[in-house]
């Protein structure tokens, strides 16, 4: 085995120890006092599909007012915030009839009838059927008393492992492709002049073409009825109401992704391991790619009168682009 070959290897053994190591990572740096509130799980308690979100170490959770049904039955879940579903199990509930009273100007809600007591399965569910004659059509507030223990903190790590192994798996095969481009950096000292060179010809590519990206939409921006007929064509059409749905669903799944917290851990320790697999001159040749279109617009704002505004102008016509070259 060459020294190359035992470099290469070296540094890639260290990258998957370091992301194989992620969660124990995330749950030390959720502990800090300084910045863990930043990584903190939530739990979630649902009543009849109603979801309310907690911090993990509340013990207390007052869920929102519901009707109770007319067939006197709810259905209450307590789990985790994460993609995955993760049950907290044994948690007990209080589910009480109120009623509002108003006194003026002031109002409250006071209890109307005895209360449901009882606790949460261990899959996170239970089911409670109500006496109809009782409750139905009644406002509930019902009550949850979390007690969340480090082995149910312990199964919601374990959640992960299917992500994480997904995610080394996805590195792994990166780090095939990258090992030419390591195994070439080793083996030929870097001319600096060259890649000087070639830095500075990189950016010139970059900025003709940010350039020409630019120059399009100031087109547009000079003769934007194109962009408006364009687009009046599908404002009623199936095919754009299809593309807004999507766009919805694609944004629920967002925040619901950005809610947990961990697997964003995930998400971010693989983006920067990736970037630690990077060679010196991809670096360099994605820096001179960034600082070239960078340089367009911070050279706009600055001799273009009203320049801000102008590349405001642009940021929205690149959006309005983008919807006209997915519907067309």
């Amino acid at each position: 085995m060459s020294d190359v070959t035992t470099i290469l290897d070296e540094k890639f053994d260290a990258i998957k120890t370091d992301f194989m190591g992620s969660i124990t990572e995330y749950k030390k740096q959720s502990e800090n006092w300084l910045y863990g509130w930043l990584l903190e799980m939530d739990q979630k308690v649902m009543v009849n599909g109603h979801e309310q979100s907690a911090d993990v170490d509340d013990s207390s959770i007052r869920a929102d007012l519901v009707n109770c049904p007319l067939d006197g039955k709810i259905t209450l879940v307590h789990c985790f915030e994460s993609e995955a579903y993760v049950p907290i199990g044994g948690t007990p509930f209080k589910i009480q009839p109120v009623k509002l009273i108003k006194h003026g100007q002031s109002k409250r809600y006071v209890n109307d009838g005895d209360p449901y007591e009882g606790t949460i399965g261990e899959d996170g569910t239970k089911v409670v059927q109500l006496d109809k004659n009782k409750y139905k059509g009644k406002l509930l507030r019902v009550y949850f008393y979390p007690d969340v223990t480090e082995s149910d903190i312990k199964t919601l790590l374990a959640s992960y492992d299917g992500t994480q192994q997904k995610l080394m798996d996805w590195l792994s095969a990166e780090w095939e492709e990258q090992k030419g481009e390591w195994d070439d950096f080793l083996r030929n000292p870097i001319d600096v002049g060259h890649e000087v060179e070639k830095f500075i010809e990189n950016m010139g590519i970059a900025l003709l073409s940010a350039w020409d990206e630019i120059s399009d939409l100031f087109k547009l921006l000079a003769n934007p009825t194109q962009l408006v007929e364009t687009l009046k064509r599908y404002v009623n059409s199936e095919q754009l109401a299809s593309v807004l749905e999507e766009t919805k669903k694609k944004a629920a799944e967002m925040l619901n992704l950005l809610k947990d917290e961990a697997r964003c851990f995930l998400l971010v320790k693989a983006a920067y391991c990736w970037l630690r697999m990077l060679s010196p001159v991809q670096i360099m040749n994605i820096v001179s790619v960034c600082l070239a279109s960078l340089l367009v617009e911070v050279l706009m704002m600055m001799i273009i009168p009203g320049g801000k505004a102008v590349m405001k102008a642009i940021e929205q016509l690149r959006d309005a682009g983008s919807l006209a070259g997915a519907i067309s």
